[in-house]
């Protein structure tokens, strides 16, 4: 999984203006995601039955290119699956982590964060709106509660280049404060006084997202 792939090699995909159209790399895949999800998507990149939208990837829509509809067995997917997780030394069965609930102020908090002007994340994420994704260069962010791992998600928001070299996910969004991570960009004036960990609370937020959240985050300004 560490060797050159043939989209590496070819010329278009040299230009630095089609970097964002490289494949995702399958280093640490099942660290990265849910197994379960990944089964589905082993079966239907697509993530969707609609005749009109099978030809495209269901996590990068802004992919040229898509991951091919093998018709593996479910047999043949489970030892894929099975693979990716012993090529992570992941454990078997995944039990996902608990995560404590959101409050109501903590979910404002996130939310602010998310939209602020110091760490846009839905400026490069896909979001569910036609309009927004066909801009996008980014995984969308609409899956990663079914898709990612929460351990996963928080060490990739830490530091995602030394997880994956080269990404245009930015590197240094958080700095240590004690026994905890917090944003190393401004903060909104409700995270006054908060004393937990920054990073863990956005993926709290992540992984309890509702489609009612994703209206007050765009009526926020997010992704626009």
């Amino acid at each position: 999984m560490g060797q050159t792939t043939v989209f590496m090699t070819l010329p278009r995909y040299q230009d630095p203006d089609w970097k964002d159209q490289r494949p995702p790399t399958l280093i640490g895949e099942g660290a990265r995601v849910n197994p379960q999800w990944l089964m589905g998507f082993l079966n239907n990149p697509s993530l969707t039955e609609k005749p009109d939208e099978m030809d495209r990837d269901g996590v990068r829509r802004y992919l040229h290119a898509r991951m091919p509809t093998f018709y593996f067995s479910d047999g043949e997917i489970q030892k894929i699956v099975r693979f990716f997780a012993a090529m992570s030394s992941q454990a078997s069965p995944y039990i996902a982590d608990r995560l404590d609930p959101l409050s109501d102020q903590e979910r404002t908090m996130a939310r602010q964060l998310f939209s602020s002007e110091g760490a846009p994340c839905l400026k490069c994420h896909a979001t569910g709106d036609p309009k927004h994704d066909s801009h996008a260069t980014a995984p969308n962010f609409l899956l990663a509660k079914e898709r990612l791992k929460p351990g996963w998600a928080r060490r990739w928001m830490l530091d995602p280049a030394m997880m994956s070299p080269g990404t245009a996910m930015p590197s240094g969004l958080f700095r240590p404060e004690g026994d905890k991570m917090v944003f190393a960009g401004p903060t909104p004036a409700s995270f006054n006084g908060y004393t937990k960990d920054h990073a863990q609370l956005l993926v709290r937020y992540m992984f309890q997202f509702t489609p009612e959240e994703l209206t007050r985050l765009r009526a926020s300004g997010a992704g626009n």
